[in-house]
């Protein structure tokens, strides 16, 4: 249940009321997919027991969980069947089959087989934070993510915004050319660098160290960070990327030793790990957002070479 990586969403100043959206949730719930149809998606309990409550509610956080099922039919499959059907027209009608009657064929024997497909359940979790009203999406799946947030529209707020940021790339190539960055942050040593004006020109570094000669000449040069490997206050290393999702989160010993001590049954542990993740997540975006967030970065806005809008 640890998030290993993040996007982050604005929510309306909403009363977010425990009651109101257990109700909204049970109306949909996850139903297993129809023999004919290519997926499912549905609310399920986040913790993976019968009979457990469709969320989890901790100190001012809701975790949700989103289940999809999808048909697995392999495009190979659909090709090789479609040859079939076109060679037994073309052998029984004395004609060639057009582009257009193709595709009509191609969407038939999909139909057809969907049935006999094998069917991929995943879970995908979030949880809302009723204090700073975000939304926190444990994935950065961009097409899972969607799926999500029109799941999250439908059943509990439609108003779901993006954050005006500072373009990352520049804030990132600011700190990697001046070495003035936050204190509370320590800067590892991967990052991913791209010429603007050449965008297949991209130089991935790991274990590099990123002040060195070599990569600095590569700035100098024109290359933008696109992401980068953070530490936070020795608690937390991630890779921060230039849509502003963190990648990669590492956990340090301190904190995942001070969780296994906590809780005796499955719903005790994960209310436990639950609490100490958000706590810890809600203070590391609390320092992090500010770097980033137009209206709360001054400092930053005054260097005006650096700043262009997202």
């Amino acid at each position: 249940m640890w998030f290993k990586q993040i996007q982050l969403f604005q929510l309306p100043k909403q009363n977010f009321s425990i009651p109101e959206i257990t109700e909204k949730l049970e109306q949909l719930t996850f139903k297993p997919c129809l023999p004919s149809l290519p997926y499912s998606t549905g609310w399920v309990s986040p913790i993976d027991e019968e009979n457990a409550p469709i969320l989890r509610s901790v100190n001012g956080y809701i975790m949700l969980c989103m289940q999809i099922e999808e048909k697995i039919l392999p495009n190979v499959v659909i090709t090789q069947e479609l040859k079939e059907k076109i060679k037994q027209i073309e052998a029984s009608q004395d004609r060639r089959v057009r582009q257009k009657e193709k595709m009509s064929l191609k969407d038939e024997i999909t139909f057809t087989l969907m049935p006999k497909a094998f069917s991929k359940i995943s879970r995908f979790y979030a949880y809302i934070d009723t204090k700073n009203h975000w939304l926190v999406i444990g994935s950065t799946n961009a097409a899972k993510n969607e799926q999500f947030i029109n799941l999250f529209k439908r059943s509990i707020c439609e108003e779901i915004k993006t954050f005006d940021l500072i373009k990352p790339p520049a804030v990132f190539t600011h700190w990697l050319k001046s070495k003035d960055y936050p204190n509370l942050f320590s800067i590892e040593d991967a990052c991913v660098l791209q010429d603007p004006n050449q965008q297949k020109r991209v130089i991935r570094c790991q274990n590099q160290d990123l002040f060195a000669q070599s990569i600095q000449a590569l700035i100098k040069d024109g290359c933008e960070a696109k992401q980068i490997a953070l530490s936070w206050c020795d608690r937390l290393q991630f890779t921060l990327a230039e849509d502003f999702t963190l990648r990669s989160i590492q956990y340090g010993e301190d904190i995942l030793t001070h969780s296994k001590d906590i809780g005796e049954t499955k719903q005790q542990k994960f209310d436990a790990d639950f609490y100490i993740m958000t706590e810890t997540l809600t203070h590391l975006l609390k320092d992090l957002l500010p770097l980033f967030t137009k209206k709360e970065n001054k400092e930053i806005s005054a260097k005006k070479e650096i700043l262009e809008p997202a």
